[in-house]
């Protein structure tokens, strides 16, 4: 039988329409095997009460956290920055309507382009930068190299550039466990951006530059938890890419408090603030089987996993590991004292060298050269090689 007519016929039986349908709203962090952490943000709130903070990818699913719980802490301004209109739109309307109208502006603004983006920072005077905008889907991104180093490398260097210009205090930047031994573009992309960071904040003392890095967040836009969600309601199947990925989850409000927590970590209440590119890492505990977790949310349903809802092995897209790795075993991980977060100490480029590679990048993408691209990918991050996927996936089997 043709799946499609299988789905269909699927979603017609009553009796499994009734099931769905009667099924109370699944709230996904419910399917984690802990419970979310209760973290302290007072310190958070003293280095941001009262001062004027830019948010990029405002409207994306961190990027728009990070607005709702900024704004409590009352700032002096709060800057939404994002190139997608709707996305924008949607968190520019919920803070309005929560009576925050007064201290936000919204501005559609591409952070590839510096001229307009300097217009903003002139205009809002930013004292903190968390920069979130970034092209983050890694099969996408495989298949649309030049654009995603436009965003992630080239939109990285504008904010973090523009953000010394205009003398910010801090900029906060949202990184992502896809950055350490990344075998994805995106997760070279976004590594590329760590290094970058990590050579300013040693090069210079005025702007204190912040790298936190996690893993996947429940619910976000392209996450499982909305695409299982879909397909359960549809009828199934629910696919899997493999039966042994697993991946590390965090909620979205819970990752955004201890990227919060993290930033102001050694920024308050403290005479000197070191400048040695920190990279701070968040504590995701124990990683989960893509595979369970399905069969869980199946379960929340009121569904029999492979009996009502079917669990279809897709196979695993270009640039996909089969686990995500928080950070290298060579890093030196240190308690910061806060529960959750803890720092890293990953390998660093000096600025004066950085400069031109990235330079090399830049052109490469600007100019729609892929494989002058990948080239200089690599030479930036030597971990990442442009292999066809099957040779990428193989050497990247589960070791645990």
């Amino acid at each position: 039988m043709p799946g499609f007519l299988k789905q269909f016929q699927q979603w017609l039986n009553p009796g499994l329409r009734q099931k769905v349908q009667g099924a109370p709203s699944i709230d996904p962090a419910m399917l984690l095997p802990r419970a979310p952490r209760k973290i302290d943000l007072r310190q958070a709130r003293k280095l941001m009460a009262g001062k004027s903070v830019l948010v990029t990818g405002a409207g994306g699913t961190i990027g728009s956290e990070l607005c709702r719980q900024i704004i409590r802490f009352e700032p002096s301004h709060l800057a939404l920055v994002d190139n997608a209109e709707f996305a924008l739109y949607q968190i520019d309307l919920e803070l309005k309507e929560a009576g925050h109208g007064g201290v936000i502006s919204s501005d559609l603004t591409d952070v590839c382009r510096i001229e307009h983006l300097k217009r903003v920072f002139e205009r809002t005077e930013p004292d903190i930068v968390l920069h979130a905008a970034a092209y983050k889907h890694v099969p996408i991104v495989e298949e649309n190299r030049c654009a995603g180093a436009l965003t992630n490398v080239l939109g990285a260097k504008n904010v973090f550039d523009t953000a010394i210009e205009y003398n910010a205090e801090s900029v906060v930047f949202i990184s992502t466990d896809k950055a350490v031994n990344p075998t994805s573009f995106m997760g070279a992309t976004k590594r590329i951006a760590e290094l970058y960071a990590q050579a300013l904040d040693v090069a210079q003392n005025d702007t204190r530059f912040v790298t936190v890095r996690f893993g996947n967040v429940l619910g976000s836009t392209g996450s499982v938890a909305p695409l299982f969600k879909r397909q359960i309601e549809m009828g199934g199947p629910v696919t899997v890419t493999h039966p042994d990925i697993i991946r590390y989850f965090m909620t979205t409000p819970e990752a955004v408090q201890l990227v919060l927590l993290a930033a102001s970590l050694d920024s308050a209440d403290v005479p000197v603030v070191t400048h040695d590119g920190r990279v701070f890492v968040l504590d995701m505990g124990e990683p989960v089987k893509i595979l369970d977790f399905a069969k869980r949310m199946i379960e929340a349903y009121g569904l029999a996993p492979g009996k009502d809802i079917e669990i279809k092995f897709t196979g695993l897209r270009p640039g996909e590991k089969l686990f995500e790795e928080i950070f290298l075993d060579t890093d030196a991980l240190i308690k910061t004292g806060a529960e959750g977060v803890l720092l890293a100490s990953p390998a660093m480029i000096d600025l004066p060298l950085l400069t031109p590679r990235l330079a090399d990048v830049v052109d490469a993408a600007l100019n729609g050269e892929q494989p002058v691209l990948d080239e200089a990918v690599h030479h930036l991050v030597p971990e990442f090689s442009a292999n066809t996927p099957s040779e990428s996936h193989a050497r990247n089997q589960p070791n645990r």
